[in-house]
């Protein structure tokens, strides 16, 4: 039986882990009015134990198939929205999570503004326009590389010419 191993986002996977990290999501969600959508996470978070602005992020699981399988999983149980488009950033983050050794594959997925209904992981959501966004999200990286991938993702545009991996410490 031929296994398939996911090298580019997109393909067909079998596999939660790459190696010893799990295969993780991260996307930015954008309205047709070019606005952000920030979830305030719950302060039970069992990795930070304190409530802040951030994104939908998930795990791959094995039924999702493709990692943008997740992404739209996840978009829909955090914020009950469908996704219209979803484009990788060419951008993974590796970082560990709760002794988790983690690769974050990371994404910008396109919605028609509706009602957000949260689940359980976030207390509250606001849509914010670019600079608000920058502002308020609590990001563990580089704010200045942010705005640039941020910038010409929302004109559906990609920052990295070659796939980016970025080490979360």
């Amino acid at each position: 039986m031929k296994k398939n191993i996911e090298i580019i986002c997109g393909t067909a996977s079998s596999d939660k882990y790459i190696g010893d990290k799990m295969k993780k999501i991260l996307t930015f969600i954008v309205n047709e009015y070019n606005e952000l959508l920030l979830l305030k996470g719950s302060k039970n978070d069992p990795q930070f134990n304190k409530s802040f602005w951030y994104v939908v992020t998930g795990e791959y699981e094995k039924y999702d198939l493709t990692i943008e399988n997740t992404v739209k999983r996840e978009v829909k149980e955090e914020t009950g929205l469908l996704t219209n488009n979803n484009i990788y950033l060419n951008w993974i983050l590796e970082y560990e999570s709760l002794g988790i050794q983690c690769k974050e594959y990371v994404y910008i997925s396109f919605v028609n503004k509706a009602n957000v209904i949260l689940n359980e992981e976030s207390i509250d959501y606001k849509w914010c326009k670019f600079d608000e966004f920058i502002e308020q999200i609590n990001w563990f990286g580089n704010k200045e590389i942010l705005k640039k991938v941020l910038n010409l993702a929302i004109k559906k545009q990609i920052f990295f010419n070659e796939e980016k991996v970025d080490i979360l410490i």
